[in-house]
């Protein structure tokens, strides 16, 4: 809003002049109307120090008509505001509704749309037309994400595959997180501006987004039970798959349990390298160099000197050279090159051929009709390879692990046992040191003999460590003779009191050795080894038990090793038992 103000005042002006005058205020009157941003409101100032009545009555004829407002609503009104004596800190007021002769539409009612209203003041006018602000519509939005899914370039394709770079910039949720909180749309209304026509608005459109099986909608009611919007929640722990539009609105999501790659290259990147991720897996081709760490199953058809670790199971049609596979469930693998395959607490089974390679698991497995096992090295409790050709050395370590693991709770049995043996010797030689105190504190009392009172109740309470009424004791000595001595005797106490919960947990964490320790003695009990087929031309079996030694030079416990025969037909059977050890049987 602008003042309008012009230098040059005349008290009598002709005709002619009160024209010129109303046309130049009617012209920067309209300059400053242009420039308000608000359509349903018109508000002008005048000085009237600078402009006679007239010229204002004339300039406001000329201008009102060009914003609908007609000089029969207000003109009279307007004239008899401006001819009262008005003081200088009480305004006039004169307001008027405004009627249009061609009754403008609101929803759909006939009202009145409009209100014309002057402020006068001694040396001022205001005019203001206020017509009925716009309520503006309110789409239907996202209005609170809790994932970080700006950043999220996830997306399913066509195949229902999803194309991704970096497993790691994916968004990663559990069982029911919250993602999304949508809001619903709400309608706006129309307005009036000021000249009377019609202020549009736009039609609230819902927010419109796609959801899979893995996502529910959970509806946020208000205090009177009406639907302000909905959360989308996961119903399953995995990866959240995003669609977006061509503006990158989100227009779908999901949560995939598992993802498919044809080709794990610089292209795609290492999967769950920085933190393992809750999917399973389906690779064509896991390159040399690239790393899978996830918690669900693998499965792959080439693994090309790439990094395999899952939590689940692998199933692995071929480990070429330079390739590691390590699952804690168990591990299916066609045929292994120079590879190294570990399984935690599950089974290997190999279904073709093992070449060069490493192995080690509880339980290994080949019981095909046919196969060829050429230069490995074996880690197993139970060893089943039936119907095999065995070329070049293969190195088999019979319950090495579990060897291991007796040998390490022995040791830690022996050192929980020498840790309560200290414990107890510390509480015997505490004990003696508190009745030497004890006596010191008695002596006390020749000098002061009220404490009496205070120390018979805590050596009585000695007699059977009642800490409760020792405490409460020393309290009250403490306040009537706060030496070095009393406060000796309540640190020998504080610490005597420890030394027994300290053996006790000694005491239960040996029993929690022991518990494992059974369970090794029945695995070892139960360890078989079992070896046929037929050994070519140069090639051995040697089979060592228990600990693997740690000279370069051992001897193996067993050893099978062929003749001039092209395929000499072996079978070999091995058990071991805690009274007998190993027995073998050619």
């Amino acid at each position: 809003m602008n003042i309008i103000q012009q230098q040059d005042k005349k008290e009598n002006l002709s005709p002619q002049r009160v024209q010129e005058k109303a046309d130049i205020l009617e012209t920067n009157l309209f300059k400053s109307i242009a420039k308000q941003t608000d359509p349903s409101k018109l508000q002008i100032k005048i000085n009237r120090a600078n402009f006679p009545d007239a010229v204002i009555h004339k300039a406001l004829l000329q201008l009102m008509p060009r914003f609908n407002v007609k000089p029969r609503d207000y003109l009279l009104g307007l004239r008899d505001l401006l001819q009262k004596d008005i003081p200088s800190d009480k305004p006039e007021i004169f307001e008027k509704n405004l009627t249009d002769a061609d009754e403008t539409l609101y929803d759909d009612l006939n009202i009145i749309s409009r209100k014309f209203e002057a402020i006068a003041s001694k040396n001022e006018l205001i005019i203001i037309v206020n017509g009925i602000p716009e309520i503006k519509s309110i789409h239907g939005e996202i209005a609170k994400s809790f994932f970080n899914h700006e950043e999220s370039p996830g997306k399913l394709l066509k195949d229902g595959v999803i194309n991704f770079k970096e497993i790691n910039k994916y968004p990663i949720v559990n069982a029911d997180d919250n993602l999304f909180y949508i809001t619903h749309e709400k309608q706006g209304k129309q307005g009036i501006s000021f000249d009377g026509k019609v202020i549009p608005v736009d039609e609230a459109k819902p927010f419109v987004i796609h959801t899979g099986p893995g996502i529910k909608k959970t509806d946020d009611p208000d205090e009177t039970g009406k639907s302000r919007g909905y959360f989308l929640q996961a119903l399953k722990t995995g990866v959240v798959a995003l669609g977006r539009d061509e503006q990158r609105v989100v227009n779908s999501i999901d949560i995939t349990e598992e993802v498919e790659v044809k080709k794990l290259d610089y292209s795609v990147g290492n999967v769950g390298s920085q933190y393992t991720c809750p999917i399973r897996m389906k690779v064509g081709v896991i390159c040399n160099g690239f790393k899978i760490r996830v918690h669900g199953k693998v499965e792959a058809t080439v693994v090309d000197g790439g990094e395999i670790i899952t939590n689940n199971e692998a199933v692995i049609t071929n480990a070429q050279s330079g390739s590691t596979v390590m699952a804690l469930k168990d591990i299916h693998i066609d045929s292994a090159t120079r590879s190294k395959i570990i399984s935690e607490s599950g089974t290997v089974t190999i279904n073709r051929e093992l070449i060069d390679s490493q192995l080690s698991s509880p339980r290994v497995v080949f019981e095909k009709s046919k196969g060829l096992i050429t230069n490995n090295k074996i880690e197993a409790e139970n060893l089943i390879l039936t119907g095999l050709y065995f070329s070049g050395e293969n190195i088999i370590h019979f319950g090495n692990t579990l060897f291991v693991e007796k040998e390490n709770l022995i040791k830690s049995r022996e050192n929980l046992k020498a840790e309560k043996l200290q414990f107890s010797n510390t509480e015997k030689l505490l004990m003696g040191k508190l009745q030497l105190d004890l006596k010191r504190m008695i002596k006390l009392t020749i000098a002061d003999h009220d404490l009496v009172k205070l120390i018979k109740p805590i050596i009585i309470a000695t007699n059977t460590m009642d800490f409760e009424t020792i405490y409460k004791g020393m309290d009250l000595l403490e306040k009537s003779n706060n030496t070095k001595v009393v406060a000796d005797v309540r640190k020998l106490f504080e610490t005597l009191e420890k030394l027994p919960q300290s053996i006790k947990a000694c005491e239960y964490k040996e029993s929690g050795l022991n518990e494992t320790m059974n369970e090794i003695d029945r695995k070892m009990s139960s360890m078989k080894l079992s070896i046929e087929g037929f050994l070519r031309r140069a090639a051995t079996i040697k089979i060592f038990c228990g600990i693997s030694g740690d000279k370069k030079i051992i001897e193996p416990d067993f050893m099978i090793e062929s003749d001039d025969t092209e395929n000499k037909f072996i079978k070999v059977t091995g058990t071991y038992s805690l009274y007998k050890g190993f027995e073998f049987v050619q």
